[in-house]
């Protein structure tokens, strides 16, 4: 017995034993007691034996309808205790939310909201993989990524979580008073120079600028290289040489003087970053409200 209306037939039945009536059963199933009858019928003619015995005024089990139902109730009683629980699962603030994002998103735009959200929704368990490089968050069983506008595919549901980002040019006072500082875009080559790695293959080591409203690329020497934005603007306060930044990253050491922004009239801005996810997904009421909680307002 594997089709559905042969199961569909032993819940009728565990009604019926249940109950000790057709009508009622019937009722409770939404079908009339002559169809519900004739399931009947037809379920003990395939199993080829007797389940009920039937009078006109009372319904009760065989001793092989009795076995039947003591072994297949408890069965349907886990099937129905696990749809409750499905059901929770959808409805309820729980499960896991499995996050893949870059350092920089995942420090401050990620992570100074989950604090407040865990302590409101402790059944929410939340997975953030830090990952510079890009990623097939559907292949790798992500709920969600994180990335910036000019790198999301086409075919996803984006929301943004940060406003524009515009990028600065650094290097700290140390720094410039031993080898100068830049005036002009192309001087940047001559300077020591600190990038991120998004893998060992792929540096960022083309920087752009915005002058006289055209797109300028340079492309700066790799003196140091890391993989973590934090050890670079580290290692830029620390005078090591000069980097390019988001400037909402470096903004703060900036204002302390520990950081001189450089060339600021040529800085480029770019898209918001997004938190993205595939437009088919299925959505939790945990991954709703986490949507909402990162969705960016205008007046952040």
């Amino acid at each position: 017995m594997t089709s559905h209306k042969h199961f569909n037939d032993l819940y009728a039945f565990l009604q019926i034993a249940k109950l000790g009536s057709f009508t009622q059963a019937a009722a409770i199933l939404n079908v009339q007691p002559s169809a519900l009858s004739h399931r009947i019928n037809e379920l003990e003619r395939r199993l080829k034996i007797k389940l009920l015995n039937r009078t006109t005024r009372a319904v009760s089990t065989t001793e092989a309808g009795q076995q039947l139902l003591e072994r297949v109730m408890p069965m349907f009683t886990c099937i129905q205790q696990e749809l409750c629980a499905l059901s929770d699962y959808t409805h309820n603030m729980s499960g896991k939310i499995r996050i893949n994002c870059p350092e920089r998103p995942a420090f401050e735009l990620i992570y100074p909201k989950i604090h407040h959200f865990l302590a409101q929704n402790p059944g929410v368990e939340i997975e953030i993989f830090i990952n510079n490089n890009y990623c097939d968050i559907v292949a790798e069983r992500f709920d969600f990524g994180v990335r910036s506008g000019k790198d999301l595919a086409q075919d996803m549901t984006a929301v943004p979580i940060s406003a524009e980002n515009t990028m600065a040019l650094i290097a700290s006072p140390y720094y410039l008073s031993q080898y100068g500082e830049p005036k002009q875009l192309q001087e940047i080559t001559n300077h020591r120079c600190i990038v991120i790695a998004l893998n060992p293959e792929f540096r960022v080591s083309e920087w752009e600028f915005i002058e006289q409203k055209q797109l300028h690329k340079i492309r700066v020497p790799e003196n140091l290289v890391f993989n973590s934005q934090y050890l670079i603007k580290q290692a830029a306060i620390d005078g090591l040489g000069i980097t390019w930044l988001p400037r909402t990253s470096v903004q703060a050491d900036i204002q302390a003087g520990r950081l001189i922004e450089l060339l600021n009239k040529t800085a480029i801005t770019y898209p918001p970053m997004y938190l993205y996810y595939p437009p088919n997904k299925h959505k939790t009421t945990a991954m709703t409200a986490f949507i909402e909680l990162l969705r960016w307002q205008k007046n952040e």
